[in-house]
């Protein structure tokens, strides 16, 4: 067993396999740790942020870290309409395309976490079933004991290629469903803040 735990016992045991789900791995820590940043950093207290834009005289421009987060973009955006006398249908209109312009930034990356998240197993199961043929490769027809042990060992050594894949689709997956509700929260401050916003600059 110890074998199959080195460093040189896993790549004989996984193969190819291995290797491509050492890689899935590597890119789904890359796109979390990428995710997570950008949350810290735009994910913002909407309503302190709507609160600055009500604040603003009707030529004064918002500050840098108004217009820094998706809610703010969509807030100046919003402003933009009023000012230039949009009516409440109108500024719906600009608040729905906002928003439709900053969802792919806030959804970056994510299908790479939904794929690797599905396709994983699958490509550890294949790493499996070549083992697997294999080990049924050189037993052949005999029997004699020592190859059925070695096909045992075989059989274990391919199952390695599974626990990857399972190991890395497990994060990927945890971190895709996170995420996405991550979206959906932050879209549903920007609704609010724009509504807010439209409270507040008394627009009917």
């Amino acid at each position: 067993m110890a074998e199959y735990l080195s460093l040189s016992g896993l790549f004989e045991a996984g193969g190819i396999t291995l290797l491509v789900l050492i890689v899935c791995s590597i890119v789904s820590f890359i796109v979390i740790v990428e995710r997570v940043m950008y949350f810290l950093s735009k994910d913002k207290d909407g309503q302190s942020i709507s609160a600055g834009f009500l604040e603003l005289g009707r030529d004064a421009e918002p500050a840098q870290d108004l217009l820094g987060t998706p809610v703010g973009y969509v807030l100046s955006e919003c402003r933009k309409a009023i000012r230039e006398g949009a009516d409440g249908v109108a500024f719906e209109e600009v608040k729905s395309r906002a928003i439709a312009e900053k969802l792919p930034e806030m959804e970056r990356y994510l299908a790479i976490e939904a794929t690797l998240g599905t396709v994983s197993p699958y490509i550890g199961l294949l790493g499996t079933v070549f083992g697997i043929i294999q080990a049924f490769t050189g037993l052949g027809s005999s029997t004699d004991p020592a190859l059925v042990n070695e096909l045992n060992a075989g059989i274990a050594k391919a199952l390695i290629a599974t626990a990857a894949g399972l190991f890395v689709a497990i994060p990927a997956t945890v971190a895709y469903n996170y995420f996405r509700r991550r979206v959906e929260r932050m879209v549903l401050a920007i609704e609010v803040a724009a509504s807010r916003y439209k409270v507040g600059s008394k627009l009917s």
